[in-house]
Formats: C-alpha cells, structure tokens, sequence
C-alpha cells in the first residue's frame, strides 16, 4: 500500500479571538470604503428627506429622475441615476486621500485645490412610469421646493424629457427667491427642440429645450446649445440664429477651444442672468467613448472637451445642473456612469482654480519667468 506524504507545514494562525479584542469600531470610522462599497449616495453624501433639504447657500442638494418613458430608441436611462450614484462612491475618498494640497491638473497645466462643498442626496423625485403628465407634475413641484430651501440643486436625470420639468421647477423656485432672469445651457449633440412625436406627443426626449423655451418669460437671448453634431432642419437652425438663441457646435469646441467658443456665452450670460441652469445629454460626447446611451453619436466631442466645456461655465452663476440619458445597460465596462460622476465631481470639488503658469503648458517671457498663457492659447482672445 502507497504510503501519502506527510501534509506540508500550515503556517500558524492569528488569534483572532486576541486581535478583535485588541480595537475599537471607532479605529475604522474614518477609513474610506472601496468604490463599490458604502450607501450609493452621491459622492457618499448623506441621505436626507427631499421635505427637509438643506446643504446651506455654498452647498448642492441632489435629487435622482428614473425616468425614461420617452424614450424612443433604446430605453434604459432610468437606470441612469442609480449607476451614477453607485459609480461616484469611487470619488467619495478623493478628499480625504488628496487632502488640501495644490494640485496640477496635467491636462491643461491649470492649477486648483480640492475642496468639498456640502453636499446631501435627497433621493428619487416621484415618477410615474405610464403617466408622463403626472411625472411632469411631481417633479416639476418637488423641484420647485428643493428650489426654494437649497443653495444649489444637483439633478441626475433619465431620458433628458425630465430636464423640462426638473428646469422649469428650478427656475420657479428661483423666482420666488428673487431672481429676475435664470439661464439655461443646454450641453447636448442634439438641439432637443421639436414640437410633436409621433409616439409620445409634445412631451418627449426631443422637445425639452422647446417647452423650456416657452415657459412664460423665458427669452431665446438667455439659452444656449453647446456641443450640438448632429443633423438637423436648416429652416430651424436659421430661426434659433435669427431670433436670438446661442449656437456653439461642437466642432467649434473641438477647432478653436472651449474658451474661445463659449467667450460670448459666458460674458453674456453671466451679465444678464441671475442664475444658470446646466444640463449634459451624455450623448454630446462620441459613443464610442461614451457607449451607455440610448442614442448611439456619431461625430461627438471628446471627454477632454468636455472637460473645459465645464471649466470654462465655472465664470457662470451656476445654480442648477443635471445630467440626462445614462444608460447603464449598454456599457457593461461602467464607464459612461464613471465619465458622468468624474465631471461632476471635478465641477463641484474643484476651488482656487488658476490658468497654466508652468513650462510646458506656458512660453517662458524674454526674462526666463513662465507666462500666465501660451501665445497661441485660445485664452488670448478674450
């Protein structure tokens, strides 16, 4: 009979009855959570009731839209809010691990801090998945109460149809404050501005920048189209021109910089407009950097444009944002809801921006002293 060789050593193990007497939970309090781990709020903000939101006049409320009965080509994007959120938490320990130092951001040899706003997630607004109307109707009202008792709102929407409810309650909310005037810039490879579907009426995801365009009071000259590719009416397109609307096409993003293409939108809009609204279709970005959408684009800009898209509405009284038409079913890899959560945490976190002062993003002055921006610098035209 074959003798079997003796087990090899197994090393000894812990006492582990020993080393959990040996802490307290309070040692591991502060500890950040991996970034598929922890309550999937925003960033890991804490949860409150969307009764009872407050983040103080410096702070962002956020509040979710699942809604995506419009949809008319690939459904999914009231998914949307909740991939956003899971894919956030990945940031949520940036603050802690990055702490306060200046960092560079080498990209675009600008510099900044990053500092945290507060920030609170009052959860999903009501929708009603069958009833647009009645979607419309109480999300339109609980915005305009978030509107009222929040500093700054943040909306993670579904199909961009709920932009025109989740604006036209911010905006309402904004006037009963005070505001004379409220901006809205529509980052998107689509204009968004028909009238009709045939499958869902006036209501849907291509008419929400029209029906904000009608809202009593709202002027042509405080809307802008930032990043649009795609084909459209030419008639249409001459009568957004002529009657005053702001048109920045992508590819002027992509040919002369974002600076340069949104100066006069900027200037004008910040002089004029007591607040803005922004909202992102993630579809003005390229699918195939972007593939989890419901609208597959073609000729799209990139993330880096994007990127100083953001950068350059900073200037802008910014009070509102969202972000529309993630749909996590047709990105397996996440990304899509990873580039979302990136943006808006490199627009909320970052502070005491300053334009590239370094070689090689500068041109050493006759002295050998860095200049504030390159010669051919998109930024010497303002």
């Amino acid at each position: 009979m074959t003798r079997l060789p003796d087990p090899p050593d197994l090393p000894e193990l812990p006492d582990f009855e020993a080393l959990h007497h040996s802490v307290k939970p309070e040692d591991f309090e502060q500890d950040p959570l991996p970034g598929w781990a922890g309550i999937a709020t925003l960033f890991g903000a804490p949860a409150i009731s969307a009764a009872l939101a407050d983040a103080g006049e410096d702070g962002w409320v956020a509040a979710g839209v699942p809604f995506d009965a419009t949809a008319s080509s690939r459904p999914g994007a009231a998914e949307g809010p909740r991939a956003i959120r899971q894919a956030s938490l990945v940031f949520s320990s940036y603050l802690t691990s990055l702490g306060q130092w200046r960092m560079l951001d080498t990209r675009s040899g600008a510099t900044f801090r990053y500092r945290a706003p507060r920030v609170a997630d009052a959860g999903d607004l009501h929708v009603y998945p069958t009833d647009t109307i009645r979607t419309f109707q109480a999300v339109a009202a609980e915005s305009r109460r978030l509107s009222g008792a929040a500093g700054r709102l943040l909306f993670l929407n579904g199909d961009h149809s709920a932009t025109f409810p989740t604006f036209a309650g911010f905006r309402a909310g904004r006037l009963d404050r005070g505001a004379a005037r409220v901006g809205f810039v529509n980052i998107d490879h689509h204009f968004d501005f028909g009238n009709w579907s045939t499958l869902h009426g006036p209501l849907y995801h291509g008419s929400n920048s029209r029906r904000i365009s009608e809202l009593p009071g709202m002027r042509p000259e405080d809307i802008a189209f930032v990043g649009v590719g795609d084909v459209t009416k030419y008639d249409q397109f001459r009568d957004l021109l002529d009657r005053g609307f702001h048109v920045v096409p992508g590819a002027r993003i992509v040919r002369d910089g974002a600076a340069a293409a949104l100066r006069r939108v900027v200037e004008e809009l910040g002089e004029r407009c007591d607040t803005v609204y922004v909202s992102l279709d993630i579809d003005v970005l390229d699918s195939a950097v972007a593939t989890g959408t419901g609208h597959v684009t073609m000729g799209g800009i990139g993330t880096g444009h994007l990127l100083d898209v953001y950068e350059e509405l900073r200037a802008l009284p910014v009070g509102g944002l969202d972000v529309a038409e993630v749909a996590p079913r047709y990105d397996p890899s996440g990304s899509t809801a990873q580039i979302a959560a990136r943006l808006l945490f490199e627009f909320l976190f970052r502070t005491d921006c300053e334009a590239p002062q370094l070689a090689p993003w500068t041109d050493p002055l006759p002295d050998g002293s860095p200049a504030r921006t390159a010669p051919d610098s998109p930024r010497e035209e303002q």
